[in-house]
């Protein structure tokens, strides 16, 4: 499934690279700010299912873009990711075991990344991106030892596509689906080590307003 994705991800990129030629270019550069929220669905998701009771949950976050000409964008945004569970015993069989044991789980992303903005069309711009995704991964317990705790960072890649509408020249208001692999982030005890699931990218759909020109 992950190479699939792989494969479709590349794909979309080699095909938005001759499309960036048809591009909208006005020959100015631009600045904005902007807000994001909504949801995201892990891959990990039986492990986040045993610990939270839900593999998926709401996310929120900003950063900074700046416009190209040509096309062509960057930006540099963070959002965050923070659910309360229960710590809990895998058995051999796959049944959960909950321990009673309050957790909280925070995942804090800061995505870098660079794409291409298409021409636009009436008031709406369809656009996307790849880039590089640094994740950290907070597991923290008020009743555990404090090495049973976890604060690590690990570092992956992301692909992201969506479309804006631009009711006023300095505003704009778009939906992006965001799909992220960061390999080899779980797997070395717990839950995710049970189920064998190391991957702690996922897939988002995020509501982003945007602020400035």
């Amino acid at each position: 499934m992950q190479n699939a994705l792989r494969i479709v991800a590349v794909a979309l990129v080699l095909a938005a690279i001759p499309a960036s030629a048809q591009s909208f270019a006005d020959g100015k550069f631009g600045v904005r700010g902007f807000g994001s929220f909504g949801n995201i669905s892990f891959q990990a998701a039986d492990s986040f299912d045993a610990v939270l009771g839900r593999n998926a949950g709401p996310i929120f976050g900003g950063g900074g873009q700046v416009l190209l000409p040509w096309g062509f964008y960057f930006d540099v945004g963070a959002w965050k990711f923070q659910q309360d569970g229960e710590r809990v015993f895998v058995g051999p069989d796959r049944e959960v075991f909950r321990l009673g044991i309050p957790v909280e789980i925070a995942i804090i992303p800061l995505e870098v990344t660079g794409g291409w903005r298409f021409r636009k069309w009436q008031r709406f711009v369809p656009y996307g991106g790849i880039g590089y995704s640094s994740y950290r991964y907070k597991e923290t317990s008020e009743f555990s030892d404090p090495s049973e705790n976890v604060d690590e960072t690990f570092t992956g890649y992301h692909v992201v596509g969506g479309a804006e509408y631009l009711p006023l020249r300095w505003l704009a208001v778009g939906g992006e689906v965001g799909w992220s692999s960061i390999e080899d982030a779980l797997g070395a005890g717990g839950a995710s080590a049970a189920f064998g699931e190391t991957n702690l990218g996922g897939t988002s759909v995020r509501l982003k307003i945007s602020v400035g020109r």
